[in-house]
């Protein structure tokens, strides 16, 4: 987290996670498990999608532009940024 502003993840976002303080619950010294939040936040991906929606990856979810605006409205983010896929321009 940036400046309380700037959520950094990997993946995406998880909808078992609707605050940034279960985020901080997260133990993150552990192998990373194959489906639940600390999963979701490395392998979720956003997509034109309403919602939530299964991923063809088979882990993570696909989540659409509500979800994310919500959830950075929840936490009073300004922004999400991701680093596992590229922006094509």
């Amino acid at each position: 987290l940036i400046d309380e502003q700037v959520l950094c993840v990997h993946g995406g976002l998880s909808p078992a996670i609707r605050t940034l303080d279960q985020i901080r619950t997260i133990e993150r010294n552990q192998e990373i498990p194959h489906k639940g939040a600390f999963c979701d936040l490395l392998w979720s991906d956003p997509e034109d999608v309403d919602a939530w929606a299964v991923s063809p990856r088979g882990a993570g979810w696909l989540f659409g532009s509500m979800v994310t605006h919500k959830f950075m409205e929840i936490n009073d983010l300004k922004l999400i940024c991701r680093a596992h896929q590229l922006v094509h321009e």
